[in-house]
């Protein structure tokens, strides 16, 4: 299995996954060619999609879906608590494409990649993670949630490869000019979640057979990468033997293999 975080963040959400047989996107923040662009030297054929799985109905990861399915001709997955709140706008534009309604705590199969749906706290109507396997190898992808929920540790714990989010340290945050409301909002169990989150979800999880961690969805207004390697990567790397990157909003990932 192979993946790339195309853009990651709140201005645009896109991740590619390759296996031998199967291409997805989860989500469509962004547009086809802005994803071209950004991949032009990965060896990547994004006309040629089988799937689009959305993990929930806010606009930096559904921008650019219906012009997404229109030029790959790809199968959308998604909630039905998530597509009904689209608006209109957008579900009038995705009548002519195929859709398969994803249930929370199910497994799904797609040529030979499965994935499992994990329900996540975000104030969405309703928002997945997803755990990825094909060939023995798993992927972890999880953003856009206020905590991880406890009893999907374990999942996290049989995973090759992660990507979580680290949108903001919690002092950035307070001290932004930003309203309260909104302080309220990332700060709530149904917010994102911040450094410190994300360590203790790692520190909960990392037992040697993860070989990569991505932390994701980073805030460019209260986050730092200062603050990521210091309260995060450092702490981290004194007990975790392998590679741990940070995704952009700007720029595409390289094409990681697990």
């Amino acid at each position: 299995m192979e993946f790339c975080v195309i853009a990651s963040g709140s201005g645009g959400n896109m991740t590619y996954i390759r296996t031998e047989t199967t291409k997805i996107l989860v989500d469509a923040g962004i547009s086809l060619p802005e994803a071209k662009r950004r991949t032009y030297n990965h060896d990547l054929d994004l006309d040629d999609i089988d799937a689009v799985l959305i993990t929930h109905e806010h606009g930096d990861h559904v921008r650019f879906l219906p012009t997404v399915l229109s030029r790959t001709n790809a199968t959308l997955y998604i909630n039905r608590l998530s597509f009904d709140a689209l608006s209109e706008a957008v579900k009038i534009r995705l009548i002519d494409y195929p859709i398969k309604f994803i249930e929370e705590n199910k497994k799904y199969r797609i040529r030979d990649l499965d994935f499992l749906t994990l329900k996540l706290s975000h104030d969405s109507v309703n928002n997945f993670g997803f755990v990825f396997i094909a060939s023995e190898k798993r992927l972890a992808y999880i953003t856009d949630t206020g905590f991880f929920p406890l009893h999907y540790l374990d999942l996290l714990k049989q995973v090759d490869a992660l990507v979580i989010e680290a949108n903001h340290d919690v002092q950035m945050l307070m001290e932004s000019e930003r309203s309260w409301y909104l302080k309220e909002r990332i700060f709530s169990p149904s917010g994102h979640m911040s450094n410190q989150i994300c360590l203790q979800v790692l520190e909960a999880v990392l037992n040697g057979r993860q070989n990569l961690i991505v932390l994701a969805h980073i805030s460019s207004e209260c986050n730092h990468p200062d603050i990521i390697e210091s309260d995060i990567i450092q702490v981290i790397k004194k007990t975790y033997q392998g590679e741990i990157v940070t995704a952009s909003q700007f720029e595409a990932s390289p094409l990681y293999k697990i």
